[in-house]
């Protein structure tokens, strides 16, 4: 037993203090650390281990928070990568993009876990992908945003549901309530020619006649009000029902949904 711990400190490279840091690759270890690995060619393999979800602790028997492994595994919520556990459930390390984030690039084509935004179908993704667009909500098609602005939730609306237009008409009802008032020009003046019978029977426009006659050779007289009558005008607003664009200045991007590896 006495030569056991020599050899195997021996075979591992370990160099140990009185002041209890020990070193790997390195015989002055930081006085700051438990444990310092050095080399200027190699890194520290972790172990490799197959997870199924965040949730469950497996590939442990149970959470155990601080653990650290690479998953090699791209199932359910989990992704190939480093995942740390926090007692509870694991989490991958450097990863806070969650499933369903949309982002715009110029990038021209799926990477990295992100996948163009076009309506392609879901059943063209990865399997992984597939799930994750499922639990999205998206089961047959991912939606596409093609030509479109993205915009908050209004209450009544469901996510991912397009609309709105880039183009607007007006109708009568969106002019002002105006009433316009003016008065007729002067070359607008014009006369009713009628004969004066100077005695007898009385004819006047109210039957018709188109020459009138009054029985007096002179004096003031007010037509009847049968007499009354109107005279229509129109003219062309000049307009052709053009729709009205409403888009603002913009840059073209494409629009990408992270559904991960």
């Amino acid at each position: 037993m006495k030569n056991t711990l020599p050899c195997i400190l021996l075979i591992l490279g370990i160099s140990a203090k009185t002041s209890g840091q020990v070193g790997i690759g390195t015989n002055n270890p930081s006085i700051n650390s438990v444990l310092e690995v050095s080399s200027t060619n190699k890194g520290v393999l972790l172990m490799k281990n197959t997870m199924s979800t965040i949730s469950a602790p497996s590939p442990l028997a149970a959470h155990v928070k601080g653990i650290t492994t690479y998953n090699i595994s791209n199932v359910n919520d989990v992704s190939e990568g480093l995942y740390q556990n926090n007692g509870t459930s694991w989490a991958q390390v450097a990863h806070d993009i969650p499933y369903g984030t949309l982002s715009n690039s110029f990038a021209a084509a799926d990477n990295n876990g992100w996948y163009l935004l076009n309506g392609r179908a879901v059943s063209s993704l990865p399997a992984n992908a597939q799930a994750r667009a499922v639990s999205l909500g998206f089961t047959l098609n991912l939606p596409t945003a093609d030509d479109r602005f993205i915009k908050t939730k209004d209450t009544p609306e469901a996510l991912a549901s397009p609309s709105g237009s880039s183009t607007i008409s007006l109708i009568q009802a969106n002019l002002p309530n105006v009433t316009f008032t003016g008065s007729a020009a002067s070359a607008g003046s014009h006369t009713h020619i009628y004969s004066d019978r100077g005695a007898g029977s009385t004819t006047n426009s109210g039957n018709g006649d188109p020459n009138p006659e009054a029985d007096n050779t002179s004096g003031t007289y007010t037509t009847q009000a049968s007499g009354d009558h109107t005279h229509t005008v129109s003219f062309s607003s000049g307009g052709s029902s053009q729709q009205i664009n409403i888009n603002p200045s913009y840059l073209v991007t494409n629009v990408f949904i992270y559904l991960g590896n």
